[in-house]
């Protein structure tokens, strides 16, 4: 078991540090998912996998209809050969490292501890190289703690709160995670600051959501919203003050044009969502295809349409040529219609079903994955909705995996214990 768990380590470790080879080839290929692709055309393994963890089929399934509805939206909407390409390979390429990382963790899920340890030098050493064409210059204006540093520390905190919960610790993980994400939002990333201090919360009253019932499960939800409310309003006086956040933080919240409401932040923050439901709402059948083309700059306009004509001109023109989402459920119903949507959202449910039902599983918060199960699972209701669709071949397939094949592991349990679920009592 050692040896085959070893081998394990070795081969996890070596896709994260090939993540930082990139070849030019229908766009940007890393050398990672050749590794994937090589290491995962097996198809006898393939079969047992699906027979160990029936939702690996599922996923599979869906990945493999939406490239297809895909293909067909490319050749009706005329798309250009390079765009068509592109858009393929992207789904193709995130098919295979889906079933990678569903191999990887079925042979052991305590892989994700070696992935992690990998991904902190990779990351010291060499840097992220999936960042989005723009990033450099946002970089250049803003805090490099999003990022440079937190990439290093999320994985960091990650494995420090495993041994913590590994050991019993659980008022420790939960300050830890707290104050984590407490230092985050200061050092202007706000969204992964939520993240921590929801998964802190959510791991100090997990006992209480186990057997919650539904009409106190409302009256708590109306509590923490209220709460939320008057955090958030503390919060927004602080950014606006200059005592609190960054320049990231004051300037988003000083063109909203209601800062103490939310909403109106997501809005601001991720103008790319409500712009992709104007572009969905012209192609809604068949979306407009790979890399869609953004035609006289006009759906860019719209996210500066507050602005005068001058400035929301030169901001559109000096923005990628494609239509904006920043959305991987509205970027693939952009790109490939309703059927496609259909397929990323039925991933998005399934995996959040099983993710909701560990999270108030009593076996599962007795492991010592359950601050991982809890932060991965809270990125991924953000991810979803807010993040750009290539996360479909990078963060998805390794924090699904991982969910799903916890969740099959513990159902399973009864019939064939899985020693990498039990904790460390020494």
């Amino acid at each position: 078991m050692n040896l085959f768990r070893n081998k394990s380590n070795i081969r996890i470790v070596l896709y994260s540090l090939l993540s930082s080879v990139q070849m030019s080839f229908v766009g940007t290929l890393i050398l990672s998912e050749v590794y994937a692709g090589l290491f995962s055309l097996n198809f006898r393994r393939i079969k047992q996998l699906q027979l160990n963890n029936p939702d690996v089929k599922r996923i599979q399934k869906a990945l493999f209809i939406f490239l297809l509805i895909q293909m067909l939206s490319d050749v009706l909407n005329h798309n250009s050969m390079n765009n068509m390409l592109r858009g393929w390979a992207a789904i193709a390429v995130s098919l295979v490292v889906f079933t990678f990382m569903f191999r990887m963790f079925d042979d052991t899920p305590r892989i994700i501890l070696a992935f992690m340890c990998a991904e902190i030098v990779r990351l010291i050493l060499f840097g992220d190289s999936n960042f989005e064409q723009d990033t450099s210059s946002v970089m250049e204006d803003y805090s490099l703690f999003k990022f440079k540093i937190a990439p290093i520390t999320n994985y960091i905190t990650y494995l420090i709160t495993f041994y913590t919960y590994n050991k019993r610790k659980d008022k420790l993980t939960v300050a830890i995670l707290i104050l984590y994400g407490l230092i985050s939002v200061g050092l202007d990333y706000r969204s992964n600051g939520l993240f921590f201090i929801f998964g802190g919360l959510i791991i100090h009253f997990r006992k209480v959501l186990m057997n919650m019932t539904l009409a106190r499960k409302i009256g708590i939800t109306i509590f923490v919203a209220i709460l939320f409310q008057i955090l958030y309003m503390f919060y927004v006086n602080a950014v606006l003050s200059g005592e609190f956040g960054g320049k990231h933080a004051g300037d988003q919240l000083s063109e909203t044009g209601n800062p103490y409401n939310p909403f109106s932040l997501i809005g601001q923050g991720r103008g790319e969502f409500f712009v992709a439901i104007e572009a969905i709402k012209d192609a809604p059948w068949l979306g407009h295809g790979s890399w869609a083309v953004d035609e006289g700059n006009h759906y860019r306009s719209l996210m500066f349409k507050d602005l005068d004509k001058d400035r929301s001109r030169m901001l559109a023109m000096s923005s990628s040529g494609v239509i904006p989402s920043h959305s991987v459920l509205l970027g693939a119903w952009l790109y490939g219609g309703v059927i496609a949507f259909l397929c990323i959202f039925y991933i998005f449910w399934l995996t959040m079903k099983r993710a909701f039902s560990l999270i108030v599983n009593e076996r599962a918060m007795e492991t010592p994955y359950y601050p991982i199960i809890v932060l991965f699972t809270i990125q991924l209701l953000w991810i979803f909705p807010f993040s750009p669709l290539p996360h479909i071949r990078s963060l998805l397939p390794l924090m699904i995996g991982f969910i799903l094949t916890i969740y099959h592991s513990i159902q399973n349990e009864e019939d064939d214990e899985e020693e990498d679920l039990l904790p460390d009592n020494g």
